[in-house]
């Protein structure tokens, strides 16, 4: 499990952590911790032409990526997305191996499913790269829960920020559709 929250939580009121390896990519707040051992992620998002970014980065320390190599906070979630791209080579591999004629639309429609549930996330672009790796692979399937229609209508201007929008329409319908949104249930 991936969790953008700095609290406890999820661990707390959701989950049997012994059953789940969460991994924690902005920090984890801590009473016990002393300030300067302190590994929370607050970052900007990126304010400069691509062309600059790499030359200019007298401001890099205050960006998420940055901070996460920095703080040490962890990436498991790139070993679930290479995980998921392997399995999703590998079963390409096999059918094209089996058949020379294989339509990839059918191929994805087969291969094993993963499932990205994303819950109370704005989706903003400060978080971008890591979104977009999980996101943009055909055999995850990702549900975005919303609270309200005012708040799924930002979630969709984000995720046209974060994929583009013929990115955004091809994964919301059709037989390429990957992405899906569900109102979220009270929970009290």
């Amino acid at each position: 499990m991936l969790s953008f929250n700095y609290t406890n939580t999820i661990e707390r009121v959701y989950i049997d952590k012994s059953n789940m390896d969460i991994d924690f990519i902005h920090g984890k707040a801590n009473k016990d911790l002393e300030i300067e051992k302190n590994n929370m992620v607050l970052g900007i998002d990126e304010f400069l032409p691509a062309e600059k970014q790499n030359i200019n980065v007298e401001f890099v320390e205050f960006k998420k990526f940055y901070q996460r190599i920095y703080k040490e906070t962890g990436c498991k979630y790139k070993n679930w997305v290479d995980e998921i791209k392997s399995e999703h080579s590998l079963y390409v591999k096999k059918i094209a191996k089996a058949n020379f004629l294989y339509d990839e639309a059918m191929i994805c429609k087969n291969c094993k499913k993963h499932n990205l549930y994303i819950f109370g996330h704005s989706l903003d672009v400060t978080d971008g790269d890591i979104l977009r790796d999980l996101i943009l692979n055909d055999n995850v399937s990702t549900t975005i829960f919303y609270h309200n229609k005012e708040n799924m209508g930002k979630q969709i201007t984000n995720l046209v920020k974060l994929v583009g929008e013929n990115e955004l329409i091809r994964r919301t319908g059709g037989s390429t559709r990957t992405i899906k949104f569900k109102l979220q249930k009270n929970l009290i």
